[in-house]
């Protein structure tokens, strides 16, 4: 959905700027459930890879020797299995921050406000989809590095003008200073 083809069915700005944020949240959904479907599909592909040669090393092994290697097995894939939750969850909670940055602090550039981020400052509560201490790391940031942020506005620019004569001197004077070899003001 581009928000040209919104502008040729003549709707307002207002509810063009609504349609618009309710497709990207419904696309952020789609994105986390993709990754983390894709995710668990390549956890699941490399216990499966893993059981295979398993079994195929069973075949010439003892009965004690094949109890062994089960429990080992085991072990493996419980291990797999906290791996893949904990990459699974690393995911939905980059997503969550991603989201949050965009949605609530209107980040403008999530890579450089993430660099500034100390994780160990975030808690991400999976219940709400909510990070407690993030907004601490917020406010100052948008102090000293507002540029990161979509509500920001630089300073003003001063340029040589009609209404800046008395800062920056007049144009015409300094050509005409200039070439009768004098310096500028």
């Amino acid at each position: 959905m581009k928000r040209e083809d919104l502008k040729k069915l003549e709707l307002s700005d207002e509810a063009i700027d609504k349609i618009m944020a309710m497709h990207g949240a419904d696309v952020e959904k789609f994105k986390t459930s993709v990754d983390t479907s894709k995710q668990e599909t390549d956890g699941l592909k490399a216990q499966l890879l893993e059981a295979n040669k398993q079994i195929e090393g069973f075949k010439g092994l003892d009965i004690e020797g094949v109890k062994k290697s089960a429990d080992e097995w085991k072990t493996k894939a419980e291990q797999a299995q906290a791996e893949s939750a904990s990459a699974i969850m690393k995911v939905k909670q980059e997503h969550a921050l991603e989201r949050e940055l965009k949605e609530t602090f209107k980040v403008a550039d999530f890579v450089a406000v993430k660099a500034h981020l100390k994780s160990d400052g975030i808690k991400y509560n999976e219940k709400d989809d909510t990070f407690v201490g993030l907004k601490e790391q917020i406010e100052p940031l948008k102090e000293s590095h507002g540029a990161y942020f979509a509500d920001f506005t630089p300073p003003p620019q001063f340029t040589a003008g009609a209404n800046n004569k008395s800062i920056l001197g007049d144009p015409q004077l300094n050509a005409m200073r200039k070439a009768a070899g004098l310096p500028d003001k």
